[in-house]
C-alpha cells in the first residue's frame, strides 16, 4: 500500500510540473513580443537595436539560406534534365510510300518507313555495306599472266 501511495504523489507531483511548464512557457511566449506583421507595433520596439538586429540578421540568413537551398535544387534539375537526355527515345517511324516498277511492267507502291526524332529530323543511319566485287580465282589463265 505504502509503495503505491507513493506511485501516485510522484504522478500527481509530476502533473503540476507539467501544468507549471506549460503555463511558464506560454506566458514567456506572450511576453516576448513576437509579432508576424513588422508594421505592427508588438510589446518590443522595432527601432531599438535587438530588434533591429534580430531583423538583420534574419533577413540575411534567410536570404542565404534560400539561396544555397535554390542553388542545390537548380543543380539537381539540370543533372537530371542532361541525364534524362542521354537516354531520350523519344523517336517514331514515318512511312512514305515510293512507287516502283517491277521487272514484269508493274507499278507497285513500296512503303519507306524513315525514322525521325521528336523534332520530325530524320535520324541517320549506318551507311549498309558496299557489294564486294567478284575476283577471278587465281586459277586457270589469270595463274598464266
Amino acid at each position: 500500500m505504502v509503495e503505491r501511495r507513493i506511485d501516485v504523489m510522484k504522478f500527481m507531483e509530476l502533473k503540476s510540473l507539467v501544468m507549471v511548464a506549460a503555463l511558464g512557457s506560454a506566458g514567456l511566449l506572450f511576453l516576448s513580443g513576437c509579432a508576424t506583421d513588422p508594421n505592427k507595433l508588438g510589446v518590443t520596439n522595432p527601432r531599438q537595436p535587438g530588434p533591429a538586429a534580430g531583423r538583420v540578421v534574419g533577413g540575411a540568413v534567410g536570404g542565404v539560406v534560400g539561396n544555397t537551398a535554390g542553388f542545390v535544387a537548380g543543380v539537381g534539375e539540370g543533372a537530371a534534365a542532361v541525364t534524362g537526355e542521354v537516354f531520350n527515345t523519344r523517336t517514331h517511324v514515318v512511312r512514305q510510300w515510293q512507287y516502283v516498277t517491277t521487272s514484269d511492267g508493274r507499278t507497285v507502291r513500296v512503303p519507306v518507313d524513315i525514322v525521325v526524332d521528336e523534332y520530325g529530323v530524320p535520324l541517320k543511319s549506318a551507311p549498309a555495306p558496299k557489294a564486294q566485287e567478284k575476283h577471278e580465282s587465281l586459277s586457270g589463265k589469270s595463274k598464266e599472266k
